[in-house]
Parts: C-alpha cells; structure tokens; sequence
C-alpha cells in the first residue's frame, strides 16, 4: 500500500543520522530509493524505453528558483549530515546523499551521476574555456577560418574528455553497478557550431556554404568519435536508460528557418542516426524545430513538447506533438510551465494521454510557486499521484 502524504513526511523528517563514508552514503541511499520505490526514476524510464505500462506515474513538479525568494522551508525531508573527510571518496558521498533532495517534493531520483561541465563542455576540445558565472557556456567565440584550419580536436585527450574519463573510471570503480551514469551535454552538430563561430554560424550557410559544409563535417567527426567514446568508457550496463539513446541538442536551428535546416544541417543529423540508431531530440520545445527533426531524421526514439509562455521561438502543445506522432514508438517527454488556476487539471490531461500511449514522460514548473508554496506542491503531487494509480497503476 502507497503511503499518504502526512506518512511520507513522517517518516522522513528530523533526521539526525550522519554519514561518515562513502559505503555509509550507498547504504542510506540504497534503502531510502527502497522505502520509497515509487520515486525510483529508472522505474519509469526502463518503462517508457519499452513501451510498456508503469505503476507509478514518476512526474516532476517543481518551483521556480528565485534569488530573492528567501523563505526557508520546514517541516520537510532532513537528510543525514555527511561528515565523510573531504577525499574524492567522501565528496562522492556527498554528491550521493544530495541526490535525494528531490524527495522533499515527492519528485523522481536518479540512481545515476552525471558528467561534464554543461553546454560548453565539447567547446574546451576546440581550445575555447568554460564561464563559469553564465552557466558553463563557452567563454567566447572563434571565427570560421580559425576553427577549420586548427586541427580536429582528439576525441579521447582534448579538453574536459581526460577529466570526464577519469571520473567515469571513478564512479565505476566506488559505487555499485545500479548506479547509472549518463552521457555529459554534448550539445549536436549546430549546436556547437554556434557555441564556436557565434553568430556566423546564422550567415555562413547563405555567404560561404562550402565552409559551412567543411565545418559541419568536421563537428560531426568529431562529435560521433565523442559519443563512441563515450559509450565504451561507461560500458552498456552502466549507461542510465535515456543514454543508450542518442540526443542531438536541437536548440540552435529554433534561430534559423526549417528549410536552412534541412538544406545545411540535416544531413549531419542523418549521419548521427545511421551511425547510432535510435536517435533523442532536445528541440528546445520550438515547433518547427519538433516537426522538421520528427519528419526528417530516421529512427527518431525520443523527442518532447509543452507550453513554454515566453519561448522566443514559440512552444509545441502536447496534443499537436501527440497527433503528429501518432502510433510510431517514439517518447514524449512533456515538460510544461503551470500557469495559475488548472495546475491539477493540465496535468491530468496529459496523464490521460497514457492511455494510448505509455511512451510519455512528465514535468512541470509553476510559474507562481515559490518556497512558501512547498506544502502545496506535496499535495498536488499527492494528488495526481493517486488518481494516476486509481486509473493506471
């Protein structure tokens, strides 16, 4: 029987355990994803990736972090202090107990770690540095002639790789074989283009279309030697669920016309899919974006859609990207800015769309919640928590 909201509290509050190793650190995590198997987000994604039904809905909710929002919430999950020295090992300690934050609002856990340094974590391969104050995007920009007459950057000792193959030997080397790990962001072909060449990568295709072609290539090369790469450093049974897919960040073609797509990108996303197979689209929610890759690039496995109020490239709405899928395998994750008023409504419809298909991931943020909303956001959770399992689990 599922436990109710006020017993899940319970029994998860005034914790005065503290941890003092890394062993200690696998054991409460162990046995917290144990009293709470319902959270278990590998669950739902083993789930989706095979097409089949799940008990528990696995759906995220949460808040927008403001830096003035300084209430301090209490009454919530207290996980144990962790006074492991501080070592690799006791830091991988810590960065375990932290991943069951998320049960402070009955969201998913990851069993699994991730790599890299965020979107410009493929650009230190091309000599370009990290910013660290504007969320690890690149630091700056090269020019066109730069990046094609450098040489191509090695897809095993350039940049981050030596430090993200250390830390996968790491993880693999100190935690069980149930702790997943999942590719870093490697961003996609256009992607990096952009995060390289700046704002040529919008005008080349139009003024110097064979450069373009030459750096496409190029970026792809080198981005296929990456992904291999990394797949063998991880190994199949460790590679979390999603990243036995493909994902080709798709953000940057919301700047450019489906036609430019198709004529200067897309080409390159077809050589990802018939070298990977199953391919998994971020489309940034933009729909001429989610159309064009859905209608274009083969085996597509994943791809996503949900409103985003003030997306400049506009948003895909759930029931136009469902249509447009219609009976082919291919995952939805839906992730939704919650507007004031329908919260439990907006979500219930698109639980229901499980009814046809099971291939459907969840996520929203509320765009008026803040910290003093906690409590709130645990009842509604509660609440299309149950009527999931009444109709579905």
């Amino acid at each position: 029987m599922q436990k109710n909201l006020k017993e899940e509290e319970s029994s998860v509050v005034n914790c005065k355990f503290k941890i003092s190793s890394l062993k200690e650190a696998i054991k409460y995590f162990e046995g917290s994803l144990k009293a709470h198997p319902e959270r278990d987000a590998f669950v739902a994604e083993e789930a989706v990736m095979e097409g089949k039904r799940r008990r528990d809905p696995l759906i995220i909710l949460n808040h927008l972090a403001r830096p003035d929002d300084n209430y301090i919430p209490v009454g919530e999950l207290e996980l144990p202090e962790v006074v492991a020295p501080k070592s690799p090992e006791g830091n991988l300690a810590r960065e375990i107990i932290t991943k069951l934050e998320p049960l402070k609002l009955m969201n998913p856990v990851w069993a699994g770690f991730d790599l890299g340094k965020g979107p410009g974590t493929l650009a230190t391969c091309f000599g370009i540095p990290i910013n660290r104050e504007a969320e690890n995007t690149s630091a700056y920009t090269k020019t066109l002639d730069e990046v094609l007459t450098e040489p191509i950057p090695d897809p095993e000792d350039s940049g981050l790789l030596p430090e993200i193959r250390s830390r996968i030997a790491f993880v693999k080397e100190n935690t069980p074989e149930w702790f997943k790990i999942s590719r870093p962001d490697t961003q996609g072909p256009y992607n990096l283009a952009l995060i390289l060449i700046g704002e040529e990568a919008l005008t080349v295709p139009y003024t110097a279309p064979e450069k373009f072609r030459k750096l496409m290539e190029r970026i792809t090369d080198f981005w296929i030697e990456v992904i291999k790469n990394l797949n063998a450093w991880i190994g199949r049974e460790r590679l979390a669920p999603l990243s036995r897919l493909t994902r080709i960040c798709e953000c940057a073609v919301n700047n450019v016309s489906a036609r430019m797509y198709k004529e200067h990108i897309l080409s390159q996303d077809i050589r990802i899919a018939q070298t990977f197979g199953s391919v998994d689209v971020h489309t940034c929610s933009g729909p001429h974006v989610f159309h064009v890759t859905l209608e274009n690039i083969p085996d597509i496995a994943a791809t996503e859609a949900g409103f985003i109020e003030r997306a400049t490239a506009g948003y895909t709405p759930v029931e136009e990207a469902v249509s447009a899928i219609g009976a082919r395998p291919v995952i939805l994750r839906i992730g939704q800015e919650l507007l004031p008023g329908r919260e439990f409504e907006v979500i219930k419809e698109d639980l229901d769309r499980c009814e046809d298909n099971p291939r459907i991931l969840f996520s929203y943020t509320g765009m008026s919640w803040l910290k003093k909303d906690r409590p709130a956001i645990r009842e509604l959770h509660q609440k299309v928590d149950d009527y999931w399992r009444r109709k579905y689990g």
